[in-house]
This record gives structure tokens, C-alpha cells and sequence, in this order.
């Protein structure tokens, strides 16, 4: 969830890439209360670009499943030294291939950051296990930020960031008023490139440039995140409207194909 450079590419209608796969992990948020800690852990604290949110563990009021929906909410409230609460989630698995689906309904208003991506594994592991960031690779599927709400954003971070031909590492869509509706995000990630959708349709292709782990890291496993940020280096450069809270990021499901 790093700013990076903005391009735009039309909507281009694309074949199905669930076709020829099979279901082998999913999350339709089917009991109400906490999300499934099989299956989800969280980030806790003030974790990265500076933003306004503390991010909070097991807190039904930041993270809860509710009659099919997973819910992650920021409030206006102090906790451990900060004005505002939140959540981040993470998959307890990592994946290094296959084709990523959510549905989803971003919030919207001045200071909200919600984003769906992907870290390389290594970021979490210990010793000589870890890769730092950028090094084990970001995949943002969806980024929106509330001063410019309209512009839904597509990011890929790794160390070099030098593009093969054909590709590209950012770019943005324009959806009115995309958090009026449920929107489908989708990943095809394969052994040399990513591909992002949109509801169906393609928005970015991110190749491997054949150079290494510089420019392609994601030949190790990437685990997912959802989550909601309020302010920040880039949600908050045009501060933080009070009077949305609370701020809901609705997500309907989670489902990965292989």
C-alpha cells in the first residue's frame, strides 16, 4: 500500500480466468462473529505510512462477520494513543499461483485508504527467512483513496520496478461512484506474469522481465490483506473528514482457484 506512479489503460473484455481451474480455498463469511482465525490473522498497531489508525486484534467493532459479510470498520475513538481505530487482516496461508476473486464495497470519504494486496510470505518470517519490503513483492488489487473517490487503483512494488515489455506497474480506473455498488476484484497470477481485473475485465498486466527477483519476486508465495486505512501518506493529503465515521469496507468473499 505505497503510492506509486499512475497510468491509465482502457477496460479491455477478457475470457474467464477461472476457466479450466478449481476452488481450493475460500472465505464467504458464513457464521457471524469473528472472522475465522484459521483463516485470517491481523496486523496490530500503527503499521506503515504514517497513517492516522490503530490497527486492532479480535475487536468485533473493527472486525466482524455479519450475515454473510465480512465487515472492517475505522471509528473515530482513542485507543493506544491514536484518534481512530481499524483493521487489517491476513491470510493465514500464502500462495504463489492461481486466480484470486473478492467482492467487495469500499467506503468512501475524505481520509479513508481501503486497499486489497498481497506481501511476499518472506516479510513475516524470522531470521534468515525474512525479505523485507520491497524486495518480497506487493500486489495492490484495489487501492482508493477518499479525497479522489472516483479512481480505483491497481500497484505492483518490487525492488527494481523495471517493466518487461508489454507491462506495466500502475495504473487507475475511473468508476462513478464505485462505492455505490459491489465490485468483483480479480488476480490471475502465473508463473511469469499478474494479471488485474476489474469486474470482469482486465486493467493490468505485470510481466517478469527475466532479470531475477528484483523485478520478480512473486515466484515465492504472497498472502493476502484487507484492509482500512484512515490518513496516511497518501489517504491523508487532504486531511481527515470526521464526520464519515463510522467507515465501513464490506467484503462478501474470498476465493482462490487453481
Amino acid at each position: 500500500m505505497v503510492l506509486g506512479a499512475m497510468a491509465m489503460l482502457s477496460l479491455k473484455q477478457d475470457a474467464d480466468p477461472k476457466h479450466g481451474k478449481h476452488l481450493v480455498w475460500k472465505d464467504d463469511f458464513k457464521a457471524n462473529g469473528l472472522p475465522d482465525p484459521s483463516k485470517w490473522g491481523y496486523e496490530v498497531g500503527f503499521v506503515r505510512n504514517h497513517e492516522a489508525q490503530y490497527y486492532t486484534k479480535e475487536r468485533a467493532s473493527n472486525a466482524r462477520v455479519v450475515d454473510g459479510e465480512l465487515i472492517i470498520e475505522a471509528r473515530k475513538e482513542d485507543y493506544q494513543g491514536g484518534n481512530y481505530t481499524a483493521a487489517a487482516l491476513e491470510s493465514t496461508k500464502a500462495w504463489d499461483h492461481g486466480y484470486f476473486e473478492f467482492k467487495a464495497k469500499i467506503p468512501t470519504g475524505r481520509g479513508t485508504w481501503p486497499a486489497i494486496w498481497f506481501l511476499g510470505d518472506g516479510i513475516r518470517k524470522s531470521g534468515a527467512s525474512f525479505v523485507g519490503w520491497p524486495q518480497c513483492g506487493e500486489i495492490d488489487l484495489m487501492e482508493n483513496v477518499g479525497f479522489d473517490p472516483e479512481k480505483v487503483h491497481f500497484n505492483i512494488h518490487t525492488q527494481s520496478n523495471n517493466t518487461a515489455d508489454g507491462s506495466v506497474a500502475s495504473t487507475h480506473i475511473d468508476v462513478p461512484r464505485v462505492w455505490d455498488d459491489w465490485h468483483v476484484y480479480g488476480m490471475d497470477y502465473k508463473a511469469h506474469s499478474l494479471d488485474l481485473y476489474f469486474d470482469g475485465k482486465k486493467v493490468l498486466t505485470y510481466l517478469d522481465n527475466g532479470k531475477g527477483s528484483a523485478g520478480w519476486p512473486f515466484d515465492k508465495p504472497q498472502f493476502i490483506l484487507l484492509n482500512l486505512a484512515i490518513g496516511g501518506d497518501w489517504g491523508g493529503q487532504r486531511g481527515i473528514d470526521d464526520s464519515i465515521f463510522p467507515s465501513k469496507f464490506e467484503i462478501q468473499y474470498v476465493r482462490v482457484y487453481q
